[in-house]
């Protein structure tokens, strides 16, 4: 596909993502605050409480990005998304901040002012710029295998005055060894349709989480919205491999070791995954 056709269908999609913001997700909020939102849900909702978290440790060590010494050899379908590091929150945003919202209501019952959080594919970072301000004495770490990404992160990050952040270029299925059951929490939205392999990311979530830790995941999850999103998502989503149904969410980290895993429709076609170690 020449870059002529890609560049017509990305802004295909990002029209497509601004519509059903407006037209779906917008209505399904103003239902969910009169309490007429029913959400479909699959397992029991994780067990409340807010576990003491780990405190800053690297963002003390690192105040600039680390970033990986060479590209890995599959880096070929990443440097799409480093070409569009700067404006690609232009493109998502409309989309994408509903769903944060929604997830950062999920996450908070479980974070302690000092809990340590990996966004293992941060993107510019504006998702994980509002999670720094719900930790301000812990930490949040922004990975992403996009160099692009996490430089633009970086800056963003500092520039919204974010001093209890650091920047990792990083492989979500290979963490850094920093990594191993450090974190308190994982929030990863909109990111696990591209991973190449999900088992391995999954089993990387399990790894890099404490002893008391939940990963929190947000992706298109209905089969209906799955079946929906399909061509639009192969065509025009770079770096694409395939989206999941809830069932399918709950065997795959089952099988990665997690106790517990609940899956709840937060929007019309999007559910969240939260995993409990």
């Amino acid at each position: 596909m020449n870059d002529g056709i890609r560049l017509y269908l990305m802004h295909q999609l990002a029209l497509s993502l601004h519509w059903w913001n407006a037209v779906v997700f917008q209505p399904a909020i103003y239902r969910k605050k009169l309490g007429l939102y029913v959400p479909a849900t699959l397992g029991a909702p994780p067990a409340p409480g807010v576990p003491t978290g780990g405190g800053q440790r690297l963002t003390l060590q690192h105040d600039e990005p680390d970033l990986l010494s060479a590209e890995p050899d599959d880096y070929e379908g990443v440097r799409e998304f480093d070409a569009h590091s700067a404006d690609y929150d232009a493109l998502v945003r409309p989309f994408s901040d509903p769903i944060v919202a929604e997830m950062i209501g999920l996450l908070r019952p479980h974070l302690a002012r000092n809990a340590r959080i990996l966004d293992p594919s941060a993107g510019p970072g504006s998702a994980a710029i509002q999670l720094s301000w719900l930790v301000p004495e812990g930490e949040v770490i922004a990975a992403d295998l996009s160099r692009g990404m996490v430089e633009t992160a970086h800056r963003n990050a500092r520039a919204a005055g974010c001093r209890n952040m650091a920047f990792f270029q990083a492989d979500v299925a290979r963490p850094p060894a920093a990594f191993e059951g450090y974190f308190d929490a994982i929030f990863c939205c909109l990111s696990f349709h591209h991973y190449p392999d999900g088992a391995a990311a999954a089993r990387a979530f399990r790894a890099v989480l404490a002893p008391h830790g939940k990963a929190f995941i947000a992706d298109p999850g209905p089969a209906w919205f799955i079946e929906l999103a399909r061509t639009i998502s192969v065509l025009a989503d770079p770096g694409f491999v395939q989206h999941r149904t809830g069932e399918e969410f709950q065997r795959l980290f089952t099988e990665a070791g997690f106790s517990s895993v609940y899956w709840v429709e937060a929007l019309p076609g999007i559910g969240v995954t939260i995993a409990s170690v």
